[in-house]
């Protein structure tokens, strides 16, 4: 009887000693993300929600608009259009062009400063609604605007159409 108690808990010590050493299984394959391009991004606008690493103008946003390989931008007083590629995640505009209004408190730097971050190759990521740009210590976090949504103005602010009836509180 000893014997084979002794022989039992060899095999059960054998037994759960091997338990580690199986290297670990996963049911499926880790499969790549799908790689953003520009149609992914064409016809949609998108306003900035948060900024961090640079700070807005008060009252201001960032504005940018995609239309095939066409990229907008608007920082709050001039518009801006370019060409725009993705390569991977990284946004490359040239031929970055505007308007040239002169605007106060200091609108026009960050006109300037925006065109300087887009022409800078700033990383992308596009999830469900919200666009988000990051470069040189900046990040920039935008949501999808709604074709009829205005995309400038104070949110407390009612909006209304050319007969001065409301259309909405945003």
């Amino acid at each position: 009887m000893k014997t084979m108690l002794l022989a039992l808990a060899a095999v059960m010590a054998m037994t759960l000693s091997s338990c580690g050493d199986e290297e670990p299984t996963t049911m499926a394959d880790d499969e790549p993300a799908a790689e953003l391009s520009l149609d992914d991004l064409d016809g949609r606008v998108f306003a900035s929600v948060r900024v961090d690493g640079h700070r807005l103008v008060d009252r201001t946003q960032i504005r940018l608009g995609f239309e095939g390989d066409q990229l907008s931008a608007d920082a709050g007083c001039n518009h801006m259009s370019g060409a725009a590629a993705l390569d991977d995640d990284t946004l490359t505009v040239s031929n970055l062009a505007g308007t040239e209004m002169g605007c106060p408190d200091g609108r026009n730097d960050q006109d300037a400063w925006l065109g300087t971050f887009l022409g800078g190759g700033p990383t992308v990521d596009l999830t469900e609604d919200t666009l988000t740009l990051t470069g040189g210590g900046v990040v920039i976090e935008l949501v999808e605007l709604e074709v009829d949504e205005p995309p400038m103005g104070d949110p407390d602010e009612p909006t209304s159409n050319s007969d001065d009836t409301i259309v909405k509180n945003r």
